[in-house]
C-alpha cells in the first residue's frame, strides 16, 4: 500500500484551508484579533491536516518528519533565519517598490506591542503558534505531498503556496522567501522542527523589533507621531531595496556558511553517508552535498496527473480577486 502523500492531497487540503482562513478565520478574527489569531492558527490550520492524515490512516510522525533536530542544528536553523531576515525584507520592498508605480501604497498595518503584557501574548500567538501550526500545515503537510514532483519542486511550490495563502500582495514575495528557506531546511534535517524553529525566531523577531520601536518612541520627545498610512514617492522604497539588498547579499553569505556545517554535519558515517541520507535511500530519495535532490529510485513511484492541481483552480480565481482590489485601491489613491 502506498504510505506517502499525493499532489492531489496536499492541493485539496490547501484549498480547504484556504477556505477556512478566508472564511471562519476573518470572522473570528473581526470578532476579537488575538482570540481569533488563536483559533485560526490552532482549529483552522493545524487541525486540519492532522484529521486528514489520521483519517486516511497516514503515519503522522513519518509524513511531518517529526524528528528530533540536534540543539546545534536548532541554534544554526536560528542563526540561518535570523540572517536571512534581510532578504525577505528585500524581497517584500521590492515587490511594494514595482506596486508603487501604479499609484500611492496603503500599507495595512500589523499589530504590535506597546507594553510587556502584550508583548508576551503577540509572541505566543504570532511567533510560537504561527510557527508550529503554521509550518505543520505548509513544510509538514504541503511539502509531503509534492515531494512526488522532487523535493526541489516540493520546496518551490510550497513556498509559492505559502506566499499566496496570505492574501495580500504587500506580504507575498517575504513568505515566499521564507517558505524557501524553511522547507529547504527541513529537507536538509529531515525534521519539521527546522521548520518550526525558523518560523518561530522569524515571527518573534519582527514583534520583538516592532515593540522595541514603540518604546523608542514613547522614549523619544518631540516625535511626531506617524502611523504606516500613504507612501506617495518610491524614492524611500528604491532605498531600502539598495540598502536591504546589500545586508541581504552579506548576511545570506554567512547563513550559506552556516548551512554547509549542517550539511557536514549529517555526513557522518562511512564514505560520507549519514544515518538521515540512509532513511531517505530507503524511502526512494537520494540526497547530494547540496540537497536531498529529486531523483527519484523506485519504480513505485506514481506519475502526477494533471487533474491533482485542480483545486488549486478554486484559489486561483480568489487570489487574483484580492489582488486586483489591492492593486485597484492602489491606483485609485494615485
Amino acid at each position: 500500500m502506498d504510505n506517502k502523500l499525493k499532489v492531489l492531497d496536499a492541493n485539496i487540503l490547501y484549498i480547504i484551508g484556504a477556505f477556512l482562513f478566508i472564511t471562519l478565520g476573518s470572522y473570528f478574527q473581526g470578532r476579537s484579533l488575538l482570540s481569533g489569531l488563536i483559533i485560526t492558527q490552532y482549529i483552522l490550520i493545524l487541525l486540519p491536516p492532522l484529521i486528514y492524515l489520521k483519517g486516511k490512516a497516514f503515519s503522522i510522525k513519518k509524513t511531518m518528519r517529526f524528528n528530533r533536530i540536534s540543539f546545534k542544528h536548532g541554534m544554526l536553523v536560528t542563526l540561518i533565519t535570523l540572517l536571512m531576515y534581510p532578504t525577505a525584507i528585500f524581497a517584500n520592498a521590492l515587490m511594494m517598490t514595482l506596486m508603487s508605480f501604479v499609484g500611492n501604497l496603503n500599507i495595512p498595518a500589523l499589530p504590535t506591542a506597546t507594553s510587556g503584557g502584550e508583548y508576551i501574548v503577540l509572541m505566543v500567538i504570532i511567533s510560537v503558534s504561527a510557527g508550529i501550526c503554521e509550518e505543520v500545515f505548509f513544510r509538514g503537510f504541503i511539502l509531503s505531498g509534492y515531494e512526488r514532483l522532487g523535493q526541489r519542486k516540493a520546496i518551490i511550490i510550497s513556498a509559492v503556496l505559502f506566499g499566496l495563502f496570505h492574501l495580500n500582495l504587500y506580504n507575498l514575495a517575504g513568505p515566499i522567501v521564507l517558505g524557501l528557506v524553511f522547507g529547504y531546511l527541513v529537507i536538509l534535517t529531515d525534521s519539521i522542527y527546522a521548520g518550526i524553529i525558523g518560523h518561530t525566531v522569524n515571527n518573534g523577531f519582527a514583534v520583538t523589533l516592532g515593540f522595541a520601536i514603540n518604546r523608542l518612541i514613547e522614549r523619544t520627545p518631540n516625535v511626531v507621531d506617524s502611523e504606516p498610512e500613504i507612501i506617495s514617492t518610491t524614492t524611500a522604497l528604491l532605498f531600502n531595496v539598495m540598502f536591504f539588498g546589500i545586508i541581504a547579499i552579506a548576511t545570506g553569505y554567512v547563513a550559506l556558511r552556516l548551512v554547509r556545517i549542517i550539511k557536514k554535519d549529517l555526513n557522518l558515517g562511512k564514505e560520507g553517508i549519514s544515518e538521515t541520507l540512509v532513511v531517505h535511500k530507503k524511502e526512494g530519495l537520494i540526497k547530494t552535498e547540496e540537497l536531498m535532490v529529486d531523483e527519484q529510485l523506485t519504480l513505485k513511484t506514481e506519475v502526477t496527473e494533471w487533474w491533482e492541481f485542480a483545486p488549486l483552480a478554486l484559489f486561483i480565481p480568489l487570489f487574483l480577486f484580492v489582488a486586483f482590489h489591492q492593486l485597484r485601491e492602489i491606483i485609485l489613491l494615485g
